[in-house]
């Protein structure tokens, strides 16, 4: 069993990058659509939000999976051709899009209150 989940978080490391540049956008966007009043623009960050706070949960518990399968789970930033390093753990990236979901639904709730 724990070789096969090995297995399975080696398989989704490919994809934890584009998860958080997916984040990154929805809550810059959500941001954008919030402080500017748009028609629409609080459903979009509704559903900024959601995704902010599932993808956060998300890397979180691949945090904590990881650890139980004896790795450190972390995502270089850097570039590895030019052997640059930037690596940061997934609970720093769980935890900072968690952050960023409570300040979409601190500001929506402020501008359209």
């Amino acid at each position: 069993m724990k070789a096969f989940l090995i297995q399975v978080m080696t398989a989704m490391m490919p994809m934890m990058k584009p998860l958080v540049w997916l984040a990154l956008a929805a809550f810059v966007l959500g941001l954008a659509l919030s402080l500017a009043k748009v028609e629409g623009g609080r459903s979009f960050a509704r559903v900024a939000f959601r995704v902010l706070v599932a993808i956060g949960v998300f890397f979180v518990a691949a945090q904590v999976m990881g650890m139980w399968l004896g790795a450190e789970p972390k995502i270089n930033f850097g570039d590895s051709s030019k052997f640059e390093f930037i690596l940061v753990p997934f609970w720093q990236l769980g935890i900072a899009m968690l952050a960023g979901a409570g300040v979409l639904k601190f500001i929506q709730r402020r501008r359209f209150a």
